[in-house]
């Protein structure tokens, strides 16, 4: 079976559906395509490089295991396809797209005691007495 295939009609129309109803410049390009060989992840985002991005015109490569993505409920396929698409950022001031990595970076055992929102309330108090310390540390020069 070869590496890379054409998704099917309805995996397509998922994406497209969720590109459209996203915050992502209408002329982005997004190519989606079925690497079976993926064994982990929900997928992978990448820039097309500039020789694909030429001869193809698309700027984005979204890759995902469509016969396992086939076999999730649709709730899951579509948390699966905002996940993908909020990887790609359009900075309008520089013209650049951009793939980042997710915001979030803990253990699934200690948020599975706690909550996501315990986790974003800590992240933010670190944050805002980082900032704190700075401006202390500021003032005393």
């Amino acid at each position: 079976m070869a590496k890379f295939e054409e998704v099917f009609e309805d995996t397509l129309e998922l994406f497209q559906r969720q590109i459209n109803e996203s915050s992502l410049p209408k002329f982005l390009k997004i190519k989606i395509l079925s690497n079976n060989n993926l064994k982990k992840g929900f997928g992978l985002v990448s820039k097309a490089q500039d020789i694909v991005k030429y001869m193809t015109d698309y700027d984005i490569i979204i890759q995902i295991n469509e016969p396992i993505f086939d076999q999730l409920e649709t709730v899951q396929k579509e948390y699966i396809v905002k996940d993908l698409l909020a990887q790609i950022v359009y900075d309008m001031d520089k013209d650049k797209v951009s793939i980042v990595k997710p915001d979030i970076n803990t253990f699934s055992g200690v948020l599975r005691q706690y909550s996501i929102d315990t986790y974003l309330s800590i992240e933010e108090s670190i944050k805002t007495l980082l900032e704190q310390k700075q401006i202390e540390e500021d003032a005393l020069k």
